[in-house]
């Protein structure tokens, strides 16, 4: 039993929030490490631990959320966001979208580095800039090493920016 004469939340449903975020806190802004399960709507109202209602928050936005300088309204996008990236894209290439979505001139990276992003190339939030610019062509025991330079889209921005982070 948690305080209150709550009782704790299941630790299924726990765990189920905690890998939906990556055991980190759901904001994209903040993605702090150490994070409590929050009820988006008050337990004191629904008095249930239903995942629908549950994001995982560190301790700083949770005492946002409670104050409501983090509304529930916004607390339930972040958490649709989360389900649908988390479902579709891994926890590396969504932290290599926001690397890339802060950088103007992305650094050049090897060209077999596409493959870890292919699923975001394909979904059209990044695409690949070839070309040497400056770079000298290179080849070593038949694959292409040449450097190239991946960008977010405009679609990839409308994405990222969908998630909360246009504050990166």
């Amino acid at each position: 039993m948690e305080s209150n004469n709550r009782p704790a939340i299941p630790a299924e449903v726990r765990r189920r929030v905690l890998v939906e975020s990556g055991h980190r806190c759901a904001i994209p802004t903040c993605r702090y490490i150490e994070v409590d399960v929050h009820h988006i709507e008050p337990w004191e109202k629904v008095k249930k631990h239903e995942y629908e209602n549950l994001i995982a928050l560190c301790p700083n936005c949770h005492r946002r959320a409670d104050r409501g300088e983090i509304d529930r309204k916004s607390l339930r996008l972040y958490k649709a966001n989360l389900r649908f990236a988390h479902d579709r894209f891994s926890k590396i290439e969504l932290d290599y979208l926001f690397k890339f979505y802060r950088v103007v001139n992305c650094t050049p990276y090897p060209s077999c580095m596409r493959l870890l992003y292919e699923r975001l190339i394909e979904a059209g939030f990044l695409e690949v800039r070839e070309g040497n610019n400056g770079i000298i062509a290179s080849v070593e025991n038949g694959v292409d090493t040449t450097p190239v330079r991946f960008h977010v889209t405009p679609k990839g921005r409308e994405f990222v920016e969908s998630l909360g982070v246009d504050e990166l």
